[in-house]
């Protein structure tokens, strides 16, 4: 399992990802190449200008394909006001499908 967390001032964004009006913590979503979310719940804050911060396991213990989820991953956040992309404590601030499968397939590796 590998965490990812997206910051966004989108509240949105979650259910755009789980194609779902409704999501709770633990709720699993279907991805392409084989891979599987759970929804850890959100951080949000009250400040203003704070992010809200999506928390995400990305499950990899079975045979996935990277390069689709990746690229999956980036249309959900592409035009969206993402901040940054964090996968076990790794920030991706130039959010793009390559940098997305680059951190993954080096957590993957470790």
């Amino acid at each position: 399992m590998i965490s990812l967390q997206i910051e966004t001032h989108d509240r949105h964004l979650g259910f755009d990802i789980a194609e779902s009006s409704s999501l709770n913590a633990d709720s699993l979503i279907n991805a392409p190449g084989g891979v599987t979310l759970r929804y850890q719940g959100s951080l949000v804050r009250k400040a203003m200008g704070i992010p809200e911060v999506l928390q995400f396991l990305v499950d990899t213990s079975i045979n996935i394909d990277l390069a689709l989820f990746s690229a999956w991953l980036y249309d959900k956040l592409n035009n969206k006001p993402v901040e940054r992309v964090i996968i076990n404590r790794r920030v991706i601030t130039e959010i793009t499908p390559q940098a997305i499968r680059q951190v993954l397939e080096e957590e993957i590796r470790q």
